[in-house]
C-alpha cells in the first residue's frame, strides 16, 4: 500500500514537472518569434481580406447541424466587419448581403478553434474572402491595395543543400499551398519545370545581375522579384526544429525582415513552415503598403542604347544593319561573357537578348555598322565565331587552336590606264581612252607673220 502511494506521488510530481517545461518552453519559443519579428496578429494584418477571430456558439438537434449553421453565420458577420475595415465606416452602416452574394465573394473559411458534442459548436473561425469579388462590391473610396506580379522564389537550406523550385521541397510545397486569394499581393508562382529550376535556382536567387533578372522577369511577366528565404536548423534527427526566415525583395536581395520560428519535432515542421509564410505575406503587404515595393523600370523596361541621329556621325560606317544570332549558353556566366565582348566591338551599335535559356540556346540581336566582315574579324579577334547557322548565325567562343579569322580585304584605289601609242591620235591627250569624246582644248595664239591684216583705221596715224 505504501509502495502504491510512492508511486501516485512520483506521478503527480513528474506530471508537475512536464507541465513546467512545457510551459517554459513555449514562452521560450513565444520570446524567439517576438525578437526579430513582429507579433503573429501584427503580420496576419497584412492579409486584407482576411476576417479573423470570430467566435460562435451554436445549438442544434446534432453536431453536424451546428457547425453547418455556425458556417453560414460566420461570413454573416465577417463581411460587415471587412465593409468597415476598407471604407473606415461604423460596422453598422455596411451594406446587407445576401447568402448567396456571400458565398460568392467568400474563396475559404478557417477553423482556428473548436469544440463540440450534444448538438452545441463552439468555435473560433476565420474567412478569407476572394479579392477580386469582394473588391467589386466595395466603395470606390475604399482602401483597397493592390500590387504588381511580383516574381517569388521560395529558397529553402536544409542540411547544408539550398534549393528554390524542388518538388521535394517542403517549403516549395508550403507556397503552392498557401491561398493568395486574400493577400494584396499578386505572386507570380513558378512550377517545378526543368526550365524553371535551371532559370531560378538557388544560385539566382540571391544574385544581383539585373541582365538575368531582367530576362527572367520578361518570361514569367512580372515586375519585381521577391525571395522568401527559409533556413532550418534541426538539433538531432527527430528533434526540435528551429527555422530562420528571411523576407527579401528586388535584384539586390534587399532584407525587409527577419524573424525566428520553432517547432517541437519534424512532424510540426509543416505547420512552422505555414505559419511562416502567413508572416512573410503580412511583410510583403505592409512593405507594399508604405511604398517600399515597387516596379522597377529598369528590370521591366527594354532599354535601348542612345544613339546619336546618323547625319550628326562622323565615323566612317555605313548605315546600321542587324543579325540574329544563336547562342549556346550552358550557364549564366556564359552570356555575362559573350555580352562583355559585345561591348567591346566597335562595329556594335546595339545587341537584345531576346530569349535567355540557361542550359540550352538563347537568341541575340545585334545592331552593326559597316561591313559583316568587319564585324566578323572584330569579334573573331576577341574570341568570338560569328559563322553561319542552320537559321540565322551562330556565335559562339573560338575553340582552341582554331585559325583566326584573316583581316578581311580593303580595295585599293583604281590605276590610270597607260596609253597605247598606235591608238594614239595626233594631238589628243594620251590620257583619254580611245573612243571617249576629245576633251574641250585651248586653241593656240595665231602666228604673228600669218596674222589677217586688220582693216580698222590706225589710231595713231
Amino acid at each position: 500500500m505504501m509502495f502504491r502511494g510512492f508511486l501516485v506521488l512520483a506521478a503527480l510530481l513528474l506530471g508537475a514537472l512536464m507541465l513546467n517545461a512545457a510551459e517554459a518552453q513555449q514562452d521560450a519559443e513565444g520570446a524567439r518569434s517576438a525578437g526579430e519579428g513582429d507579433a503573429a496578429s501584427a503580420a496576419n494584418a497584412g492579409v486584407a481580406f482576411a476576417v479573423e477571430g470570430i467566435q460562435l456558439d451554436v445549438r442544434a438537434a446534432t453536431v453536424e447541424q451546428a457547425r453547418d449553421a455556425a458556417f453560414r453565420e460566420a461570413p454573416r458577420q465577417a463581411w460587415p466587419r471587412l465593409w468597415a475595415r476598407m471604407t473606415g465606416n461604423e460596422i453598422d452602416e455596411a451594406p446587407a448581403m445576401t447568402d448567396a452574394a456571400l458565398d460568392a465573394m467568400i474563396e475559404s473559411i478557417e477553423v482556428e478553434a473548436e469544440r463540440f458534442g450534444d448538438g452545441r459548436y463552439i468555435a473560433t473561425l476565420g474567412v478569407i474572402f476572394e479579392r477580386t469579388r469582394a473588391g467589386r462590391r466595395l466603395p470606390a473610396g475604399a482602401r483597397v491595395l493592390q500590387s504588381g506580379p511580383l516574381l517569388l522564389i521560395p529558397l529553402l537550406t536544409d542540411a547544408g543543400a539550398a534549393s528554390t523550385l524542388d518538388p521535394d521541397s517542403a517549403w516549395f510545397a508550403a507556397w503552392q499551398e498557401f491561398s493568395t486569394g486574400a493577400s494584396v499581393i499578386d505572386y507570380v508562382r513558378p512550377q517545378a519545370t526543368v526550365a524553371d529550376r535551371i532559370l531560378l535556382g538557388s544560385w539566382q536567387a540571391l544574385r544581383d545581375d539585373r541582365a538575368l533578372w531582367r530576362a527572367a522577369l520578361a518570361k514569367y511577366d512580372a515586375d519585381n522579384v521577391l525571395v522568401a528565404e527559409a533556413r532550418l536548423i534541426r538539433s538531432y534527427p527527430g528533434g526540435p526544429v528551429t527555422g530562420q526566415f528571411v523576407a527579401r525583395y528586388g535584384p539586390d536581395s534587399t532584407v525587409l525582415q527577419t524573424f525566428t520560428l520553432s517547432a517541437n519535432g519534424t512532424a510540426g515542421i509543416s505547420d512552422m513552415l505555414a505559419d511562416a509564410i502567413k508572416r512573410i505575406d503580412g511583410i510583403y503587404s505592409r512593405a507594399l503598403q508604405d511604398g517600399t515595393i515597387v516596379a522597377d523600370d529598369s528590370l521591366s523596361v527594354a532599354l535601348a542604347p542612345i544613339e546619336a541621329p546618323a547625319g550628326q556621325l562622323d565615323d566612317g560606317f555605313t548605315a546600321e544593319q542587324a543579325l540574329t544570332a544563336t547562342v549556346v549558353t550552358p550557364e549564366a556566366d556564359d552570356w555575362t561573357r559573350i555580352r562583355a565582348v559585345l561591348d567591346q566591338v566597335p562595329q556594335v551599335a546595339g545587341f537584345t537578348l531576346e530569349t535567355l535559356n540557361i542550359g540550352g540556346t538563347s537568341i541575340v540581336r545585334i545592331a552593326y555598322a559597316g561591313e559583316l566582315a568587319n564585324l566578323r574579324y572584330s569579334l573573331d579577334s576577341r574570341g568570338l565565331r560569328l559563322e553561319p547557322g542552320e537559321a540565322g548565325y551562330r556565335l559562339r567562343p573560338r575553340i582552341e587552336g582554331e585559325a583566326p579569322l584573316p583581316p578581311p580585304a580593303i580595295p585599293s584605289p583604281s590605276a590610270s590606264p597607260i596609253p597605247d601609242p598606235a591608238n594614239t591620235r595626233p594631238g589628243s591627250d594620251p590620257a583619254t581612252p580611245p573612243g571617249s569624246p576629245p576633251s574641250p582644248t585651248t586653241p593656240d595664239a595665231p602666228d604673228a607673220e600669218n596674222a589677217p591684216e586688220s582693216l580698222l583705221p590706225d589710231i595713231d596715224g
